[in-house]
């Protein structure tokens, strides 16, 4: 494998960087202006916070179990050697959560993929299968959080959970189930402008691959949707579910430690309420909105209005998953580097710019 199998545009890596500051930050300006005092925040507990930050750290396994379960499913055959699966799938877990867009991860596991032989269009059908099980599950946690709040007259709260719920669940229909229909077809006329734009060869060359890498994901999406991949998407769907439960599991434990006492899917239903507002690509990993949202959340459905069991949840639950998941990182490109090294000049150069 060579490193420009992994390597990620500079703009990304500059995001992720500035995801660790500003998520940091909005964390520390919460407690100063809420009143958060650290004392407040040792008060629920170190086993409360060590507890919820290992149950959170926990899901990282299942998504590498979830991961490898969609990946021999389907990839067809010969089937990959997965040698560095469980360390790619939580070092794109890292770059998901640093960036605005949550869905960014799905790029390093396409490459990683492709590395492996798989087809292109395979590789990004699969990756994006993996999003699609995790915002299908998600969504319809949100949705059931939404109509729960309504029922306790938490109408502005729960309509808009419900709102960008829906609003996912449509949206990425119309990236991955709507293609597995009916296709993709790329415009001419933007084949047309590419000619004036950046000359005849260019625009031909890039046209081609456009119409050729539509094609294989159509295909392989199709392919992914048949009746054929419904153990894996049935497997796929259980170990979501799981892991969505655990981290339900991390806020109901210092919900309970802070005198809350709500049940385990009642904190999960707020989890994912809360985990829905956040896919807004307004901020980097939801700083600042998923606070916010679950102050708003809990005050208005349960009249429970401190932040301290806030700030330590989300310490707990993304500085944590932050520092966690950037080692790996760290020692994903580290080996990806090591791997050019030893590969011969030209096998370097074949790799996927993501």
């Amino acid at each position: 494998m060579s490193t420009s199998e992994y390597q990620l545009p500079k703009s990304v890596l500059k995001w992720a960087a500035l995801g660790l500051v500003v998520s940091s930050a909005v964390v520390i300006a919460i407690s100063i202006f809420s009143g958060v005092k650290f004392s407040d925040l040792t008060a629920l507990g170190y086993l409360t916070f060590g507890l919820a930050a290992g149950v959170s750290a926990s899901r990282l396994v299942v998504q590498v179990v979830r991961f490898r379960v969609i990946t021999v499913g389907l990839a067809g055959d010969p089937r990959p050697n997965l040698n560095g699966l469980a360390l790619t799938r939580v070092a794109s877990e890292f770059v998901s959560l640093s960036t605005p867009a949550t869905s960014m991860g799905v790029f390093v596991r396409t490459a990683w993929l492709k590395g492996k032989g798989i087809d292109g269009g395979r590789a990004l059908s699969i990756a994006y299968f993996e999003i699609l099980i995790e915002i299908y599950v998600g969504a319809g946690l949100a949705i059931l959080a939404a109509v729960f709040a309504i029922s306790t007259g938490a109408w502005a709260v729960g309509s808009t959970i419900l709102l960008v719920a829906t609003v996912l669940i449509v949206g990425y229909t119309v990236i991955f189930v709507i293609p597995a229909v009916r296709g993709i077809k790329v415009p001419h006329f933007l084949f047309t402008i590419s000619r004036y734009l950046i000359g005849g060869p260019r625009a031909d060359d890039l046209y081609v691959r456009a119409v050729v890498g539509s094609l294989n994901f159509s295909l392989s999406a199709r392919a992914i949707v048949s009746r054929e991949a419904l153990p894996v998407a049935v497997e796929a769907v259980g170990l979501t579910i799981v892991e969505d439960f655990l981290a339900g599991t991390a806020l109901w434990l210092v919900l309970n430690a802070a005198g809350l006492k709500i049940d385990l899917f009642y904190s999960t239903l707020a989890a994912y309420g809360v985990v829905a507002i956040a896919q807004i690509p307004v901020t980097i990993g939801g700083a600042g909105i998923t606070e916010l949202t679950m102050k708003s959340y809990l005050t208005t459905v349960y009249k429970f209005s401190t932040w301290a069991p806030i700030v330590l949840w989300r310490i707990a639950t993304y500085q944590v998953m932050l520092a966690v998941t950037g080692i790996v990182f760290l020692l994903f490109m580290r080996k990806a580097t090591a791997h050019s090294r030893e590969a011969p000049p030209k096998a370097a150069l074949e790799g996927i710019r993501v």
